[in-house]
């Protein structure tokens, strides 16, 4: 059979064959082409066709590493599985002893328990008392359940009640109020009887480390103040500041500081520990180190007395400017202060 020879129909190709047709889409000669034309006008084409022969095989890749992945899932799958058979099984296996141990406990053992913390009256922990009541009494459920059907049932625990805790309680609240209205030694008194039946009532404590300051019992307020320490926290402002002022009272002005301190860790805008860590520098003779307390609490107060009238004499001692304006504003909050109104008295003559 006898093949048509067709000759290309772009200018300057008419002696060339048509060899192929162009499909590309995006070509802009898209038409059958000859030699010359693909030497001209397709020559890129060639590379078009190895770019997508490159992304084929990196589809062709991608495709293998998914294979591969869902085979390593399908391991770890069955991994897992086989993992989770042998956890059931260790924690049977462990079940086992601890349910049998359990099965000896006799419920005579754990009345005996539940005895032994009523006899405990002071134990002032509501809520771990709480637990452990839940504790035993779930004891008692897991053993009486094997024992339903027998003629002496099991009777529930019932830990300390808190008849005591609140005689205790209303102990404390009747000394608190004789604190309010000043009558320290009658609260110390109702305090002590808080503290015979609940001996770690922090409460009772600290009250009674503050009342005992304010009789001027100083170093037993001390002992307070630690106890309080022992069995709360050391790091408490209230406790570290009301035995830096006992300290501060019995003139141990160096450890006072170190009580003070700790207290403006906890808040150091704490007013009253500014100035008694001030007036402890002071009575130390390190006047400018002082000053510098004084007006740190005076950012606090503005308007307190005692701190104004230490801040115009050390501002006097050390002959700092504009000391007397500090005794004229000291004057004007109390103008019955003797020193303050000699010194005024002095200076205007």
């Amino acid at each position: 059979m006898q093949q048509n020879i067709v000759n290309c129909t772009v200018s300057g190709h008419e002696s060339q064959q048509i060899q192929s047709l162009c499909l590309n889409l995006q070509c802009p000669f898209r038409s059958a082409s000859c030699q010359l034309c693909k030497q001209e006008q397709h020559k890129d084409h060639d590379k078009d066709l190895k770019e997508l022969n490159l992304v084929e095989q990196q589809i062709a890749s991608i495709e293998a590493a998914q294979l591969n992945m869902i085979s390593v899932l399908r391991r770890m799958e069955y991994e897992i599985q086989t993992a989770i058979k042998n956890i059931n099984h260790s924690v049977q296996t462990l079940i086992a002893p601890i349910e049998n141990y359990r099965k000896t406990v006799s419920n005579h053992t754990i009345e005996d328990l539940g005895q032994f913390f009523k006899k405990i009256h002071s134990f002032n922990y509501p809520e771990q008392v709480g637990r452990l009541s839940q504790i035993l009494n779930s004891l008692y459920k897991l053993n009486s359940f094997e024992d339903q059907g027998k003629s002496n049932p099991v009777q529930t625990v019932v830990l300390p009640n808190t008849t005591k805790q609140n005689e205790s309680k209303q102990y404390f609240d009747k000394g608190l109020e004789l604190c309010t209205q000043g009558q320290f030694n009658e609260a110390i008194k109702l305090f002590d009887k808080s503290l015979e039946i609940s001996s770690t009532n922090i409460e009772a404590i600290f009250y009674k480390a503050e009342a005992l300051r304010n009789t001027g019992a100083f170093e037993k307020s001390i002992a307070e103040y630690d106890r309080c320490m022992k069995f709360d926290s050391d790091e408490k402002l209230e406790y570290n500041f009301g035995k830096g002022e006992a300290l501060r009272a019995l003139e141990r002005y160096e450890d006072a500081i170190l009580l003070f301190d700790r207290a403006l860790k906890v808040n150091i805008n704490h007013f009253n520990s500014l100035f008694g860590k001030a007036d402890c520098l002071r009575m130390l003779g390190m006047l400018e180190e002082s000053l510098k307390y004084y007006n740190f609490a005076l950012k606090e107060n503005q308007k307190a007395f005692t701190c104004l009238k230490f801040k115009a004499v050390i501002m006097e001692e050390i002959g700092l400017d504009d000391f007397l304006e500090f005794y004229k504003i000291a004057a004007q909050i109390d103008p019955n202060d003797e020193y303050i109104q000699t010194k005024l008295s002095l200076y205007s003559s």
